[in-house]
């Protein structure tokens, strides 16, 4: 456990740093173009490429990949694990690169549709130069695979680093020094895109250079790659069905109105925030050592590793949830209101905004339970579940869009998001003969007793800053910059004072490094 939690710090931070630069980017992005058509037709082009780094590269593909390099490492060593990586890489690229040119095709013929609005045929032209993207991070996100069966994980993790870092260049640095007005800044994001997805897969590359891999293209069909086939299939379609929620919201929204694409995203990104420091790396932690003990066929193992990892989930999202309830206007407002971003988009924002973050507990949920199926080789049951969640989600946005705009989708996702989580709990129970859930309700107990506190304290403390004579952004910097570290502290303490498992795990593990350190010294 120690070793994992250090894992999870590791990630972590190694992750806090993107998600910082990711915060600066979306701020530019949004300072510079606002909620205009332009920013939300290129969020919709954005979401192609995404759409299959999520299925392919942290979805199906990393949870097919994993348990069979892990096996083939414990099996037969580094010099048979770096071979089939080899033949999974020869056929990936080339199945990537050839999606790339049908995907990049149909969207030419989908703009060049008669009576097309103008904000669909930017939205094509933009997702025909951002495609190539889906090529680079996929294949990144298959070195990032191997380095975690390797016990590599920073370099993952620190892989979103580098486009974050290329788009805020080639927007901030470039774009908006040469380009007078937004589509050509645009267009020069959009090669930001391009370079820092290139610098995405060259990282990785060199870190697993320095592990001893040589590439060595090999075209050569085994076993394993049948295996990979048969584990993948079922494992995209389940991914997909779960990333066509994404797509289908914001396709939807790009009917309501010019702004909506714009507005879900930005409620999306904060509440990934959390998400993707905390709840990802727990779950990319994890994985393997879900698939150690499903391999050994230990269920009781296997349910006690799941059972902390969700404890540690629940730390995290409800929390965060809380916190984003209590304090998502003065966020919003620091964050954002600059530029062309105004009060009025802050407004239409904040709504969207509670919703996701009510789906932060579920969402984070399905994440862990979803890698508990692809351990055990299971990735038919994650597609047949995610396959009426998205059905369910079509459904559900189709009915609340029209009475409830934008609130509706977000709504949407929300509902089906948790009936998902529902449905893979009752049958990952099955399948592991125990209730994942049956022996975590007193720590979950503390860490909503902790959260309610926390909550009791942000409240009494925004109120009286509401006293202050500031201005608007002074109130929400200090809402931001002084009551959200309060909350932390005292969401802790109360962890503490309760005796949270988990807590006192990381405190050993604090120990032990120090003891550790003070050993090489004597």
């Amino acid at each position: 456990m120690p070793n994992r939690l250090w894992n999870v710090f590791v990630v972590s931070i190694s992750t806090v740093g993107s998600r910082i630069l990711g915060l600066a980017r979306d701020i530019l992005l949004f300072s510079t173009f606002g909620s205009s058509v332009v920013n939300s037709a290129f969020l919709l082009a954005f979401t192609f490429p995404n759409l299959f780094r999520r299925l392919l590269g942290e979805g199906a593909l990393t949870a097919a990949m994993l348990p069979l390099l892990a096996e083939e490492k414990e099996a037969s060593g580094r010099v048979a694990l770096f071979a089939l990586f080899n033949k999974i890489l020869s056929w990936l690229t080339t199945v990537l690169f050839g999606l790339v040119v049908l995907i990049g095709l149909l969207l030419l013929l989908i703009g060049a549709l008669p009576d097309l609005s103008a904000r669909w045929e930017l939205a094509m032209v933009l997702g025909v130069l951002l495609i190539p993207y889906m090529a680079l991070i996929c294949l990144a996100a298959a070195f990032a695979a191997i380095l975690n069966v390797l016990q590599r994980f920073a370099i993952p993790a620190l892989t979103a680093v580098w486009l974050n870092l290329a788009m805020i260049l080639f927007l901030g640095g470039i774009g908006l020094w040469v380009a007078e007005d937004m589509h050509a800044r645009i267009y020069w994001l959009c090669a930001g895109v391009l370079f820092g997805g290139c610098l995405q897969l060259a990282a990785p590359w060199l870190a697993l250079k320095r592990q001893g891999w040589k590439l060595a293209p090999d075209f050569q069909p085994n076993s394993q790659m049948r295996e990979l086939v048969r584990l993948l299939l079922p494992g995209i379609a389940g991914a997909s069905v779960i990333q066509l929620n994404i797509v289908i919201s914001r396709s939807l929204a790009h009917f309501i109105d010019e702004s909506a694409v714009s507005v879900l995203y930005l409620a999306n990104r904060l509440v990934e925030l959390p998400l993707g420091v905390f709840s990802i790396a727990i779950a990319t932690v994890y994985f393997p050592a879900f698939s150690e003990w499903a391999a050994r066929k230990s269920p009781g193992d296997f349910n006690r590793v799941l059972q902390q990892a969700l404890r540690l989930i629940f730390a995290i999202t409800i929390p965060a949830a809380v916190g984003l309830l209590l304090l998502g206007e003065p966020i919003l407002r620091f964050l954002f209101e600059w530029g062309s971003f105004r009060a009025a988009d802050t407004a239409l924002t904040l709504p969207i905004l509670w919703v996701f973050a009510l789906g932060l507990p579920p969402y984070s949920m399905v994440a862990i339970l979803v890698r508990g199926f692809y351990a055990h080789k299971d990735t038919q049951t994650p597609m047949k579940v995610a396959c009426i969640s998205v059905g369910l989600n079509v459904a559900l946005s189709l009915a609340f869009m029209w009475p409830l705009g934008v609130i509706g989708l977000a709504l949407a996702n929300l509902l089906s998001i948790s009936v998902q989580c529902l449905l893979l709990t009752v049958k990952l129970s099955g399948l592991i003969g125990a209730n994942p859930l049956g022996h975590i309700w007193r720590e979950t107990a503390k860490t909503v007793l902790a959260a309610l506190v926390m909550a009791v304290l942000i409240v009494i403390s925004s109120r009286w800053v509401d006293t202050f004579p500031l201005t608007s952004k002074g109130n929400a910097a200090v809402n931001l910059l002084a009551i959200i570290p309060l909350g932390v502290i005292c969401y802790f303490s109360v962890l503490w004072i309760a005796r949270f498992r988990e807590l006192e795990e990381l405190k050993a593990l604090l120990l032990g490094l120090v003891q550790r350190r003070k050993s090489r010294v004597a």
